[in-house]
């Protein structure tokens, strides 16, 4: 018959079970770090395979070691839970250190683009600002120079022969256009009549000479200084020897020389019918770029009903063969 293990053998099996039942139950309202519970576990389980117990202990170690199996699930779980948790709650603090970053990168950006549209704003104003004061200096300037030099104005010259208008005498004016005084006015009267005449004298006679022309131009021009001309205010002056009327037609090319450039007129009179009838043009030189040449503007023109025009009247620059009618 077998040996009855004697009780006083296996007595200390009830302060380890208790200890270990008593630890189950702290673990399961107290969780702890995971492998603890497998270390006690490891513990019973060397015990019961090394240690000589009854039955009921055996039960009884089994039972703690299911316990302790549960416990270290659940802790392995709660662990999981907790890193996972503390995985999330990190990535939640550095997506608002990221948020936080973002915004304070953005509060920089748009403080530099702010200050940045405050200076551009700032530098337009003072711009337009600068733009402003060069304008009206620039303009000031030009209304200086213009005011100096005369501008854009010009004059032109009319002759009134005997019976114009019910006038009595012949007397030549000089009339001023534009805003500002014309200063150091001067002319060159040309005696459009006697170079025609002579013209078409050549042309029957072709053994004149150029020095016969260069006499007849030097007689024909006339320089004459008429000086300062305040704007619309009409001064009468000498067209010299060209300022006589002794038919019934005049044509002389009267050109100007002012601090403000140069222009050319075109003053011929007719007596059709016994009444007089005028025709002033003016014409300014202009550089055409494109053709590389002058081209003559007309600025001004004044030409009575009925007045017989001829090539002659129409151009500011030489004279034709034919006479003018």
């Amino acid at each position: 018959m077998a040996e009855v293990p004697a009780p006083s053998r296996h007595w200390f099996h009830i302060p380890i079970q208790v200890i270990g039942a008593a630890l189950c139950v702290y673990w399961y309202w107290y969780m702890p770090a995971p492998s603890k519970a497998v270390l006690c576990l490891g513990g019973v389980a060397a015990l019961m395979a090394l240690v000589e117990m009854r039955p009921m202990h055996k039960a009884i170690y089994f039972l703690l070691i299911v316990a302790l199996m549960f416990i270290e699930n659940r802790a392995i779980d709660n662990d999981r839970a907790g890193f996972a948790h503390e995985q999330a709650q990190a990535r939640e603090r550095e997506e608002q250190s990221r948020k936080r970053d973002e915004e304070a990168f953005a509060a920089i950006g748009n403080g530099i683009n702010t200050a940045i549209a405050n200076g551009q704003a700032q530098f337009n104003a003072t711009l337009e600002t600068e733009k402003n004061n060069l304008g009206r200096t620039l303009g000031g300037l030009k209304e200086t120079v213009n005011a100096a030099t005369g501008g854009d104005g010009f004059c032109y010259a009319i002759l009134i022969p005997p019976g114009y208008g019910g006038n009595a005498s012949i007397f030549s004016t000089v009339i001023p256009q534009g805003k500002y005084p014309l200063t150091n006015v001067n002319a060159m009267v040309s005696d459009d009549d006697m170079m025609i005449q002579h013209l078409n004298e050549a042309s029957k006679h072709p053994e004149q000479s150029a020095e016969s022309f260069a006499r007849v131009m030097e007689l024909g021009q006339e320089w004459i200084h008429i000086g300062d001309l305040p704007p619309n205010f009409s001064e009468q002056f000498s067209l010299g020897r060209a300022g006589t009327v002794t038919g019934d037609s005049r044509m002389l090319t009267i050109t100007f020389w002012a601090n403000n450039g140069h222009w050319t007129e075109k003053l011929a009179l007719r007596r059709i019918n016994g009444k007089w009838l005028r025709l002033v043009r003016v014409w300014k030189d202009r550089l055409d770029k494109r053709k590389r040449a002058y081209a003559a503007d007309e600025i001004f023109h004044q030409v009575d009903d009925g007045f017989p025009e001829d090539a002659n009247t129409n151009d500011p620059h030489g004279l034709r063969v034919l006479p003018s009618h």
